[in-house]
């Protein structure tokens, strides 16, 4: 599967658009393999192909006034450097899903 690119992500005015088609018509997602503040990895499997993943769930900032989660900026800076950067040493960007609470990173495993 080719790393995030084609339907996982397009630019519209500056303004990234994840997809936003259910994470989980895709990937079956499986056990949590550890968590932060304000995200969560959880093991997963394509549906199609079987290959595993890790999906990290990282939830949204709700409002600019709001402590919790993490602003919009931030995740894309996070998906834009995993995109940009192709090094064996650092984890490779498979998809980006987003529903209203939360952005979903496909990452190696």
């Amino acid at each position: 599967m080719p790393a995030v690119g084609g339907k996982g992500r397009k630019c519209l005015d500056n303004m990234t658009v994840f997809n936003q088609e259910n994470v989980e018509e895709f990937y079956v997602i499986g056990d949590e393999l550890g968590s932060g503040q304000f995200a969560v990895v959880r093991r997963c499997r394509h549906r199609n192909t079987g290959v595993e993943y890790a999906a990290k769930s990282i939830k949204k900032r709700r409002s600019k006034s709001s402590r919790r989660g993490v602003t919009r900026e931030d995740i894309e800076r996070e998906v834009n450097i995993l995109k940009d950067i192709q090094h064996p040493n650092v984890i490779t960007l498979h998809e980006v899903f987003e529903n209203k609470a939360e952005v979903i990173l496909i990452l190696e495993l």
